[in-house]
C-alpha cells in the first residue's frame, strides 16, 4: 500500500513537472545577402495572453527567447533602422532555428524560412508552398504627449499606449522612447521674395535647427523656387548641412507643392523610421505641377511628419491669417490660402504650423520644433490586410498612466491611405 502511494506521488510530481516545462524560440536575422544583422529588435508576443518579450540580436544576428510555453502560438516582430520590418504569426517554439531576412528596399516583403537539418531531404513543391511571406508595411507614428500644463510627458512605456485603426485595437510591434534618432529634411523657400534679409534670417533659423538636432540625426536640404533642387541628400555630417545652408541664394518663383512632394520622395532613402519635413516658406504656391489634392493624398500615404513655418509680409499676413480655405473668391486652386494649406498638411501628418508676426525671430520657432522632436515617442503597428480600392483609415492613440492621472494630450497623425 505504501509502495502504491509513493508511486502515485511520483507520477503526480512528474505530471506537474511536465505541465511547467518550458521551451525556447531560436532565430537569426540576416540581410538579402545572408549577412547577419546585429542589434535588430525582436519582439515575441503570446497570441493567447498578449504578453510580450523583447530582445536584440547579437553580433551574429542570432536571438533566443527562453521560458516559452510548449505548443503555444506566438507572433514575432522584427525591426531594424534602414530595413523593412517583418512580422509573422502562428509560430510554435521548440523547432529548428528560424531565419528571418530583412530587405532595405521600401515596400518589399521580407521572407521567413526554417533551416533544414543536414540529413533532411531537399524541399519539394509542397515545402515551398508552406514558406511564409510577411507583410512588411508598418504604420509608423511619431507621438508627442503633454499634460494639461503644456509640459511634455517623458516617462511613458509601451504599456501606456493603446492604438486604434478605424476603431479596432492594434498590436504595437515597435516602440521607441523619446529622443531616438530621426531623418529630417529641411525645405527652404529660395524664391526672389526671400532675397536679402529674409533669406539671411532663414539661414540662421535652419542653422538653429541643425545645432539643436541629435548628433545621430541624418539631415537633408531641399531648396525651391519655381524649380526644386536637392541641395544635399541625407547625411549625418552636420557640417556639410551647415555649409549647404550658407550657400543658399534667392531667385525665381514658388513651387511649394512640388518641393514638399520631392521631400517625401527623398525620405524613401532615409535610414530611420522617424521621418520629418521642416519647411520654411514666405508665399503661396504659384509654379507647381502637382495639385494640392494630389499632395494631400501623398502626405496621407506616407509616414512623414510636417512642421511648417510660414512668414509673410504684413499685408499678406492680414489676408491669409484668418485661415479660410480660399483667401479670395472664386474657390479655385490658385486661390488656396497658404496658411490653410500649411495648417492642413501639418495637422494630417501630426506636425504643427507656425506663423510668426512681424519682428518675431524665426530661430525661436525652429528651436521649438527641434525640442518637440526630442520629446516624441515612436510607435509602429502592422495594419490589417485589406482588399479593394485604397481608402482613408483613421488612427487614434490613447495614453493612460497612473503617474499622470490628469488628462493627457496626444498629438500624432490622423490616419493614412491604404
Amino acid at each position: 500500500m505504501r509502495a502504491a502511494s509513493l508511486l502515485l506521488l511520483l507520477l503526480l510530481t512528474l505530471s506537474e513537472a511536465a505541465d511547467t516545462q518550458t521551451t525556447a524560440l531560436r532565430g537569426r536575422v540576416v540581410d538579402a545577402d545572408g549577412a547577419p544583422i546585429a542589434s535588430a529588435r525582436v519582439g515575441v508576443i503570446d497570441q493567447q495572453s498578449a504578453a510580450m518579450r523583447e530582445i536584440q540580436t547579437d553580433s551574429s544576428g542570432r536571438f533566443q527567447i527562453d521560458s516559452l510555453i510548449p505548443g503555444r502560438q506566438y507572433r514575432i516582430a522584427v525591426s531594424k533602422f534602414g530595413y523593412e520590418a517583418a512580422t509573422l504569426s502562428n509560430i510554435v517554439p521548440g523547432g529548428n532555428e528560424i531565419i528571418i531576412m530583412l530587405k532595405p528596399q521600401k515596400n518589399r516583403p521580407a521572407h521567413l524560412y526554417q533551416t533544414q537539418p543536414k540529413s533532411a531531404r531537399p524541399p519539394d513543391i509542397s515545402d515551398m508552398a508552406a514558406s511564409v511571406e510577411l507583410k512588411a508595411k508598418l504604420v509608423v507614428l511619431n507621438v508627442f504627449v503633454k499634460d494639461a500644463g503644456d509640459n511634455p510627458v517623458l516617462d511613458l512605456q509601451r504599456s501606456n499606449f493603446a492604438v486604434y485603426d478605424d476603431g479596432a485595437p492594434q498590436e504595437i510591434v515597435h516602440f521607441e522612447e523619446i529622443n531616438s534618432p530621426l531623418s529630417a529634411t529641411l525645405v527652404v523657400d529660395t524664391s526672389s521674395s526671400m532675397e536679402g534679409s529674409p533669406l539671411r534670417e532663414a539661414r540662421r533659423a535652419a542653422l538653429e535647427f541643425v545645432n539643436q538636432s541629435h548628433r545621430q540625426n541624418e539631415l537633408a536640404l531641399i531648396a525651391f523656387n519655381n524649380r526644386v533642387r536637392v541641395a544635399l541628400p541625407f547625411t549625418q555630417n552636420h557640417s556639410q548641412i551647415r555649409a549647404a545652408i550658407d550657400q543658399l541664394t534667392a531667385t525665381g518663383g514658388t513651387a511649394l507643392y512640388d518641393a514638399i512632394a520631392s521631400a517625401i520622395e527623398l525620405t524613401k532613402s532615409a535610414n530611420y523610421p522617424r521621418q520629418v519635413i521642416v519647411l520654411l516658406s514666405d508665399g503661396k504656391d504659384q509654379d507647381s505641377s502637382k495639385r494640392f489634392d494630389e499632395l494631400e493624398r501623398l502626405v496621407q500615404s506616407s509616414n512623414v511628419v510636417i512642421f511648417a513655418v510660414g512668414e509673410y509680409a504684413e499685408e499678406e499676413r492680414k489676408q491669409f491669417i484668418a485661415g479660410n480655405k480660399y483667401y479670395k473668391q472664386p474657390a479655385l486652386e490658385a486661390n488656396l490660402n497658404p496658411v490653410w494649406v500649411l495648417r492642413r498638411l501639418a495637422d494630417i501628418s501630426g506636425g504643427e504650423a507656425f506663423f510668426p508676426r512681424a519682428g518675431e525671430r524665426l530661430e525661436q520657432f525652429f528651436s521649438l520644433i527641434a525640442r518637440e522632436l526630442h520629446h516624441q515617442y515612436v510607435i509602429a503597428y502592422s495594419p490589417p490586410i485589406r482588399s479593394g480600392e485604397p481608402t482613408f483609415h483613421n488612427i487614434r492613440v490613447q495614453v493612460a498612466s497612473a503617474a499622470h492621472p490628469g488628462p493627457l494630450i496626444v498629438k500624432t497623425r490622423k490616419g493614412y491611405f491604404d
